[in-house]
């Protein structure tokens, strides 16, 4: 039997976020938070002036998620590398056509 150890943070929570916090303690493995950043750097992309700093951290944070992930469920680095080239290359081409688009939607 796994004994229950409060939460250092509980305190400065509210109700409703110790709820979700306890939610979040079910979650496994990093999909939402892949996703969550995808959806993230999306709305900064589409945005007329994206700030490049922030949207380079934002690639970086997420090919470093991406990384854990692999890491997180054994796969092979090979499949990272790829998805972080289509990445790239995705980031490449919105930045290249000024729109905002990756070129492959409406």
């Amino acid at each position: 039997m796994t004994r229950r150890v409060r939460s250092f943070y509980a305190r400065a929570l509210t109700a409703a976020d110790r709820a979700a916090l306890d939610d979040a303690r079910e979650v496994e493995g990093l999909a939402d938070e892949v996703a969550l950043l995808r959806v993230q750097i999306r709305r900064l992309i589409e945005d007329d002036e994206p700030d490049a700093r922030v949207l380079q951290g934002a690639m970086r944070l997420l090919v470093q998620t991406l990384i854990a992930q692999q890491r997180l469920s054994g796969q092979q680095a090979e499949g990272l590398g790829q998805a972080a080239a289509r990445l790239l290359e995705e980031f490449g081409a919105a930045l290249a056509t000024g729109d905002g688009t990756t070129g492959g939607g409406a």
